[in-house]
Parts: C-alpha cells; structure tokens; sequence
C-alpha cells in the first residue's frame, strides 16, 4: 500500500533560463521547502581536469562575489518558515557565505564535508592535495531532520569525467541523501544555480517538485535532456522549455 501511495503522489517542475537574483525577487516569499545549491565559489573558477574533452571555461558570474550577499537574503525570504538550506563552498571563500547567510536571518547549524574519492589538481608541489569541498547548512526557524542522524562527513565519489558536463558537477547520490534529510515528498526544492540540473535529478528520484535556475542555456539544456531521461519514469509535470 505504501509504494502505491507514493507513487501517487504528483509533483510538478520548472526550469527558469536568467539571472537568478532578478528571478528570486519576484518569486512570492515564503513559497520554497528547501533550497539545495551550488553557486559559484567567487574565485573565478577554470577546471583544468578534463583531458579527453575540452577544458571547460571560466564559470559565469562568478567574480567578484558581490552578489552573496543578496542571494542569502532573497533565500532567506523565499524559503517557508522552519525549512533548511544548503549551500556549496570551500574553505577560503567559507566566511563570507557565512556570514552572508548568518547576517540574513539564518540559524547556523553545521558545515558539512563532502570527501571525494580523488583530490583536485591546484597547486602540485605547493600545497597539500584537497579532497573536501564544504556544505552550509542551516535553517529558517527549525525543522527535524527526517531518518537517522547522519555524520556530517560525507564520503561520495567525483563525477567521472566520462559523465561530467558541468566543471562543478556534483553527485546525484549525495544530492539525493541531503533531500531525503530535508523535505517530504512533493515540496518544492529551489536551485538558484541549477548547472546542469543534476538537483532536479535528485528532486525526480525523490518525488520532489523543483524550480531550478540558471544563466547559461547550454548547461539548462544538457540538463533537461538528463531530467527527460529520468521523468520516463516517474509521475511528475514538468516545464521544460527554455524561450
């Protein structure tokens, strides 16, 4: 009985081609569940891993950082009360998106470590290989996390090269796993940094419903072809056109 009343549950999805700050503020306030993103890290990322394929170029918007700020805000004022929020960073831009978020309203609660099971490149001989990158998290009021308590260290392989679309791609596995944490089936996930879509994947496997948001067409529609592949099999409505 369960599995045939979960897999009656609908769930709707959208994907928003623009500036994701100007999208926000006129999305109405308190309508979002749960925000899961991976914004870019204000270092003007390049990833020079890729060598079969071409090397991706720098990521867009990312310098200089000045809209951290007000993302922490519009997020604090989309998502409904007692919700939590997840963000992406790493160590040394860390205390802004700290204190952005702290400033905006939030409860800090912890930062996640998500270990890979390879390091990055950076400097080869003048620094020590990372393996780590960090997750914010925190909440608007308070909300019980679902299942059992997780450790805050988390241990998810890279996206193989082979499948990487994206130059920060991240696990489907571990996007899934902070989704269960967080809502139940059928609320509503915002990606303000969508990439390729790989939250809206997560949101699709959970019976989650998802806006997903992003400035650059290409990685939009890489994703969507993911999402396609994924809906066949699921219940949900989706819009996913890009004008």
């Amino acid at each position: 009985m369960k599995n045939i009343v979960k897999d009656r549950i609908r769930y709707t999805g959208q994907v928003i081609l623009g500036d994701c700050l100007e999208i926000m503020s006129g999305m109405p306030p308190e309508s979002i569940d749960l925000i899961l993103t991976d914004p870019p890290y204000a270092i003007h990322y390049k990833s020079n891993r890729r060598v079969v394929k071409p090397k991706f170029d720098h990521i867009n918007g990312d310098l200089p950082g000045d809209w951290i700020e007000r993302f922490a805000v519009e997020a604090y004022r989309l998502l409904k009360m007692n919700r939590h929020i997840y963000c992406f960073c790493r160590h040394d831009t860390y205390p802004r998106f700290f204190d952005a978020f702290a400033n905006a309203g939030f409860n800090m609660k912890r930062t996640l470590v998500w270990v890979k099971n390879n390091h990055g490149s950076g400097d080869l001989k003048g620094d020590y290989a990372a393996k780590d990158e960090w997750i914010i998290f925190a909440h608007k009021g308070r909300r019980l996390l679902r299942g059992k308590r997780e450790d805050n260290i988390m241990n998810y392989p890279k996206v193989t090269s082979s499948k990487l679309l994206h130059p920060t791609q991240k696990p489907v596995e571990l996007l899934q796993l902070l989704i269960k944490k967080s809502t139940d089936a059928g609320e509503v996930i915002l990606d303000p940094y969508g990439g390729v879509l790989s939250t809206a994947v997560a949101a699709v496997q959970e019976r989650r419903s998802f806006i997903m948001i992003d400035i650059e067409r290409s990685f939009l529609e890489k994703g969507i072809a993911r999402i396609k592949a994924e809906s066949s099999r699921s219940v949900g409505m989706y819009n996913l056109k890009i004008p």
